[in-house]
């Protein structure tokens, strides 16, 4: 059993499973009422930029679903201080976007939920590593795909994930989009990002997307659209 396959039997509160060479640590998160305070403050980048309030509760609730139906890897410094954080989450429904198999074979799929660093440490590639690392946790433990969503404009973390192979899911050369209402009078325009694992796999628009043009403006062209064809195939 390697590194990987480990993490995904574990269930501790707390773990290292690796010292990175410039002195820093990955290692995971469980459930315990001290990590609830510990994911409270490092969602706070969330709270700045979408105005989401991130209380003691709706941290206790996201550890959760970790705990439950995930993996939460945290990147230390080297005081062993957690920084960073990159929330997983297997086999979450994707509302817009369906990823298809083509031998008709049932996907899994680690889902990039939460993933943030603390304001005083960004620009220093935690966000990064924790990328590749839960990309390599993805394959060691036989996922089909990894898929990540974040702003359709202005979006730090779509450089972050191209960085480490994501691409922006498309159809017909269009990106696909929604509309996501973040509190009761605020919501902003998504896209979604992926990496497939393993060949033969394609996706669709589906439920309610939009699509937006390929641009520096990604601008929205359409309200609604029912799916048709395939789109491009993509595969490792």
């Amino acid at each position: 059993m390697n590194e990987f396959q480990k993490i995904f039997k574990d269930n501790s509160e707390f773990r290292i499973w690796k010292k990175l060479d410039n002195g820093c640590y990955i290692g995971t998160l469980g459930y315990s009422k001290k990590n609830i305070q510990i994911l409270q403050s490092l969602l706070m980048s969330f709270s700045e930029h979408y105005g989401e309030v991130i209380d003691y509760e709706a941290a206790k609730e996201e550890l959760k679903l970790y705990e439950d139906f995930g993996k939460l890897f945290i990147y230390f410094d080297e005081k062993l201080n957690p920084v960073s954080m990159n929330g997983c989450i297997y086999d979450y429904d994707n509302e817009t976007v369906d990823f298809i198999s083509s031998n008709g074979n049932k996907l899994h799929s680690i889902y990039f939920y939460g993933l943030s660093t603390l304001p005083y440490y960004r620009g220093k590639g935690a966000c990064r590593t924790l990328i590749k690392y839960a990309i390599a946790y993805a394959k060691a433990n036989n996922f089909d795909y990894v898929y990540a969503r974040t702003d359709l404009v202005g979006s730090m973390s779509e450089a972050l994930m191209k960085l480490g192979g994501l691409d922006v899911c498309k159809y017909e050369d269009k990106i696909i989009t929604e509309w996501v209402e973040v509190t009761e009078e605020k919501g902003d325009y998504r896209l979604h990002m992926w990496k497939p694992l393993h060949d033969n796999l394609d996706i669709l628009p589906k439920g309610k997307y939009l699509l937006a043009n390929d641009d520096s403006e990604r601008k929205i062209i359409n309200k609604e659209e029912k799916n048709k064809g395939m789109v491009k195939k993509y595969g490792n």
